[in-house]
Parts: C-alpha cells; structure tokens; sequence
C-alpha cells in the first residue's frame, strides 16, 4: 500500500512540475482597458520593449497611452497619442529613421478616425495628416512593403471597404487602387506564402455573407484573388504562421461562423497555391486575438487564443502547445479570461521568453502582464539563430535581387527562420529598408517575423541609380534576431540611356519566358538550377540572344548558367 502511495505521489509531484504555472501575473499599474488594441515595441531604441495600449477605459471612454519600459515597470509618458476606442493598431518604421511609428484605426465621441503618428524620438509621436481611410469600429490595418521599394505600405479595410496606400518615401501616402474586397470587421495579415518574394494579403471578415475568406496573391504589385477552399469568420483573427515548420505559411483563422458560432481553425499550406484543414483541436473563439508564438522555446509556433466560446456568457483564454506532429493539446496557462481582447507578447524583462498583456473585458475592464517563468527545469533560453553569409546580388536595369545562405538554429528549424534586411544608399544606413532591429546588436524593436519571410532572397523593383549597401539578419520561430551579417552592395547603372546601349549580357524575365539578350558569344550550353541546387534543365544554345520557357516552375529562386568558349555566365531569378 505504501508503495502504490509512494508511486502516487511521484506521479503527481511529476505532473505538477510538468505543469508548473509558468505564466506569472505581474502588479504592473497598467490601467485596465476593453475593444481596444496593444503592442510592444522599442520606441525609444534603448534595448526594452515599450508598450501602447488603446481603447475603452473603466469609465467607458476612449484611452490611449504609451508606457515607457524602466528596467521590466512600465511609466506613462506624454506621447501625443489621442485616444480612441474600437480600435486596431500596427507599427513600422514608416519613414525608414529608425524608430518605430503607429497607426491606429478606431472611434472617439466625434466619429471614426485613422491617425498616423510619426515617433520624433523620447517617446514623442507627431500626428502626420495622411489622409487615411476612416475605418471606423471593428477596423483593421497591416503594414507590408507590397511594390518591393523598401517602404511599407498599408492596407486598411472595415464598415465595407477596403484601402490600400502606396508608400510614396517622402511622408506622404497615395491610393492604390487594387481591386480588393470592401469587409466589415475584418482581420488582416500579410505574408509571402507562396515564397516568390512579395507579401500576398490574407482577409477573413463580412464581405457580403457572414464569414469569408480571401487570399490575394501579390504578382509584381497587382493582387489576383487565390480560390481557396478556406472556411471564413467575422469578428476574430487571422493569422499567418509556419507551424509545422516546412518553410511555407499556413493560417490560423478564429471568430463567428455563419451561423454565429465560435470557430477556430488552422489550414496546412500545400506549398502549392492550396491549403488543407488541420484538425488542430482549437475551441472555438470570437470576440479576441489568435496568436502564433513559440511560448516554449521548442522551435515550433504554439497558439493563443483569448475571446468568446460558444454558449451564454462564455469566454476563456486558452493557450495550447504544438506537440511537433502537426496537432496541438491545451496547456494549462492559468490565463484570465477577457471577451473584446487584445494581446500582446513581448520579452519586456530580456530573460530570453516570451511575456504576455491581455487587454480585454472580464468582470470590468482589465489588462494583466504576465511574466513568463517557463525557463527552470527542463526549459531554456531561447538562443539567437547564426548570422547569414554567402551574400549575392543579380542586378538588371531597376530589378535587383539580393541572396545570401539559410542560417542555423539551437531550437528552429532551418525552414523556419524567417530573415530580416536593412539597406540603404550609404555603408549603414537604413533609407532603403529599416529592419526594425538595431543595427549593432541585432536587437529586435518588435515580436515579428522578418521582413523578407522566409525567403533566401529580397526582390527590389523600381530602383534609382546609385549603389546600394544591405546586411541580413536571421529571425527564430520565437523572434528573436542573430547578428546582422557582414556588408554587401550592388550598383543600379542609369536606365534610361540611349546614347549607350547595354553591351554586357543581360537576363530578362517576362510572361513566363527567361531572355539571355547580347552574348558575345554563338553557341554553348545553359543550365537551369533548382531553389534546391539541382539542374533542373539543360539546353543548348546558338546565337547572340537565348529563350526559355520557365511557366511551369514552381515558386522559388533559381539560377541559370551560360557555358561557352571558356567562359560563364550566371543569374538568379525568382519565379
């Protein structure tokens, strides 16, 4: 008998540190707030992650403020942020000065309002009139660089349409008018889930029937509609994330179905151009955020979802655990409940884990920080990826191409990480692309994947003549960021000369068809090389100029190589 209460009590002593509270609620002053957004960000670029909060306060008024980080407490500061409520929010470093900037869609007592502020530094933010769409309650944003000129760019939908404004470089906004579809409480994200180097747009929301799904493929900054078979939802979250680490995106999708029900679904991506149903086990929930995160430090991307469940007066905030093997179970977080919530995750106190703020209503409104503690026993630190190496750049005309070699992971795996790059016209500078990241440490000012995905290239269109510096970073399923690797240039000649026509040989690209223009050269071989280093076809040649089909490549960055009379010629392209 006492060996059986001897073994029962090992059990249970096992289960409990199996399942030790990891999530720690913190005392942190911050005021409690409902229908309303937040986000860390390093907006003073001192190391710490700040915080903004937005919404609805106990007193049923519009709110905004931005908490300054003071070794792990937060302090209100005067940021010049209005306040507003019903709201949705993102960041980016909009005018590429290297501090992080917000825009943020909502309602206040007098109507909608999309307010775009400029972080001027010391936590400041000026208001700059872009002229943004009003999108009103129940609105969304998302940044995204979509035309591949280093600015991002933002797309806004909401109260049935939707907007999208290029990026002009110089603080100011222009409309695009891209054919997208107008929503009511939408949810939006950006990702490149076909790996061809542009971000595609992910919209789930009201588009006429409740709960719809639409996915728009991003093809040189035109935006065709992908028909997917993906069951939809309105008023929850949409979410890009590679979950079962295979290096393409998949979705997470929560919020009402037709019929009003909580829904939460995840869709595996084929890798190509479809998506399947992941019985992922998920509860339904509406009314909240979805979130990837790798809580753990395993190398896979867990889930959170906060919100609304099916049955009266139902709410949880559950976060499950992704078992490696494609499926999830729930670990028992402890985490408050909140219906009209928003989230949050963050290092706030750099101990190498993710922390979390819940913002929502549950009793009254509330926002809780939670610390989280995972990293005793058998949990560790995460660790930084190794730095990219092996940089190359294709140029042609205003098309360049910049690649460099995958880096490597303690927890991620390789197919994984994501990558991150900073450019500009100057050895170190970031007028080109800002990376969200500083520069010398490789310290990541935001919780987010890297801006060229998970691809071994960036493209860029459109660019003037100069020379061009950029250096990589490597990003981990937990988001934390590697050194920057060494430098790199590349130089764009004139394009419009016509006094002295280009002699070297050039590739274009154009409607499926690859073009070798002015060899000095009659006759060689050609080889096409796969994104996975292999030949993919072999050719022959004769004559100056050299054609071949590439339609029916999958996506991917491939190089062709030109042999003859002793000499090589080599290009990357992306398909």
């Amino acid at each position: 008998m006492k060996r059986y209460s001897l073994i029962l009590i090992l059990t249970i002593s096992a289960i409990s540190q199996v399942y030790a509270q990891p999530f720690v609620s913190v005392n942190s002053g911050l005021p409690g707030v409902g229908r309303g957004a937040v986000a860390f960000a390093d907006f003073d670029n001192d190391g710490d992650l700040d915080l903004i909060l937005s919404g609805q306060d106990n007193t049923y008024s519009p709110f905004s403020a931005v908490y300054r980080n003071d070794a792990g407490q937060f302090v209100g500061v005067e940021s010049g942020i209005a306040p507003l409520e019903n709201c949705a929010m993102a960041v980016a470093d909009f005018d590429l000065d290297g501090l992080q900037d917000v825009v943020i869609t909502g309602v206040d007592f007098d109507g909608s309002k999309t307010l775009l502020y400029r972080n001027t530094g010391n936590l400041l933010f000026v208001l700059v009139p872009a002229g943004f769409y009003n999108a009103g309650a129940g609105g969304d944003l998302a940044w995204a660089d979509y035309n591949n000129d280093g600015y991002p760019d933002l797309v806004i939908s909401g109260n049935w349409q939707t907007h999208l404004y290029t990026n002009n470089g110089d603080g100011t906004f222009s409309p695009d008018e891209a054919g997208l579809v107008g929503m009511n409480t939408p949810a939006l994200a950006w990702g490149d889930f076909d790996n061809d180097g542009d971000p595609d747009l992910l919209m789930s929301g009201d588009a006429g029937s409740v709960g719809e799904v639409y996915i728009y493929i991003n093809q040189d900054g035109d935006f065709f509609r992908l028909e997917a078979q993906i069951e939809g939802a309105v008023g929850g979250d949409a979410r890009w994330g590679d979950f079962d680490n295979d290096g393409n995106l998949d979705i997470l999708i929560t919020g009402k179905d037709a019929s009003l029900t909580p829904v939460s679904y995840v869709y595996r991506n084929n890798g190509d151009n479809t998506f399947s149903f992941a019985n992922a086990g998920l509860v339904g929930t509406a009314l909240g955020p979805a979130d990837w995160i790798d809580y753990d430090n395993d190398g896979d991307l867990d889930v959170m979802v906060a919100g609304q469940n099916a049955g009266c007066g139902n709410a949880a905030t559950r976060l499950y655990e992704n078992n490696g093997a494609g499926s999830f179970y729930e670990f028992p977080a402890g985490l408050a409940y909140a219906e009209r919530a928003a989230s949050a995750w963050g290092d706030f106190d750099n101990d190498g884990d993710y922390d979390l703020v819940l913002t929502g209503i549950s009793t009254g409104h509330t926002t809780r920080l939670y610390r989280n503690d995972l990293i005793t026993g058998s949990f560790q630190p995460n660790t930084p990826p190794t730095a990219p190496g092996n940089l190359y750049t294709y140029v042609s005309g205003d098309y360049a191409v910049i690649s460099w070699a995958r880096s490597t992971d303690a927890q991620s795996p390789q197919n994984s990480i994501t990558y991150n790059v900073m450019m500009g016209t100057s050895p170190g500078s970031i007028d080109v692309i800002s990376p969200m990241s500083d520069p010398a440490t490789g310290h990541r000012y935001m919780t987010a994947a890297g801006n060229a995905g998970q691809n071994d290239f960036m493209v860029f269109r459109n660019l003037e003549p100069g020379t061009y510096y950029f250096r990589v970073q490597a990003i981990d399923q937990a988001f934390a960021g590697s050194a920057f690797s060494d430098e790199g240039s590349f130089a764009v000649l004139g394009t419009h000369t016509t006094d002295q026509p280009l002699q070297m040989p050039e590739l274009l690209l154009q409607h499926g068809i690859i073009m070798v223009n002015y060899l000095p050269v009659s006759r060689g071989e050609a080889y096409l090389i796969g994104p996975e280093g292999r030949i993919v076809e072999t050719r022959h040649f004769a004559g100056n100029n050299f054609e071949m089909s590439v339609r029916d490549l999958t996506p991917g960055l491939y190089v062709i190589r030109l042999l003859a009379e002793g000499k090589q010629w080599t290009w990357k392209f992306v398909k």
